[in-house]
């Protein structure tokens, strides 16, 4: 009897310390993530450089830190980057805030598509997806997926 109880009562304990720090863990509506501008760096043959502007929006009613991200960027479904970035910066509660990723790629093999979009100076879809890590502890981690359009008339390429 008395180790029933004592089951029970472990189990009970177990079930309210779980359900506890399920409540301390933080939680962050997704940000915001657009594709501010591409400008090109440098660009030979083999491998282009690229320098890309992106914007954070907070929609939550605290700071939001970045502490690193995982990503892949594509402009009309083709990939342009894809890498890690270990930027370290807070976006203000209900706030913006901008940052640059350089990157490399090798877009030989898209030249001719690459070519066309730039021809034809119509709108260019983008898609970023990834990660971001928010280095809070237990805090997870968040999901980006964005999408739009950028007007090449306004790009420093």
């Amino acid at each position: 009897m008395s180790q029933r109880i004592l089951i029970i009562s472990l189990t009970i304990f177990s079930l309210m310390l779980v359900s506890g720090c399920a409540s301390l863990r933080p939680s962050y509506n997704k940000p915001d993530i657009s594709l501010a501008n591409v400008e090109m760096l440098k660009a030979n043959l083999w491998e282009q450089s690229f320098r890309l502007r992106l914007r954070v929006d907070n929609p939550n009613d605290r700071s939001l830190p970045i502490r690193g991200m995982q990503y892949q960027v594509y402009l009309n479904d083709i990939r342009l980057a894809t890498g890690v970035s270990d930027n370290h910066f807070d976006v203000p509660a209900y706030g913006s805030e901008y940052f640059e990723l350089n990157v490399s790629s090798n877009l030989w093999r898209h030249l001719a598509d690459l070519g066309k979009l730039v021809d034809n100076r119509q709108p260019v879809a983008y898609r970023i997806e990834g990660h971001i890590r928010t280095g809070l502890f237990m805090a997870p981690t968040i999901t980006l997926r964005e999408s739009g359009s950028l007007d090449p008339a306004k790009l420093n390429l």
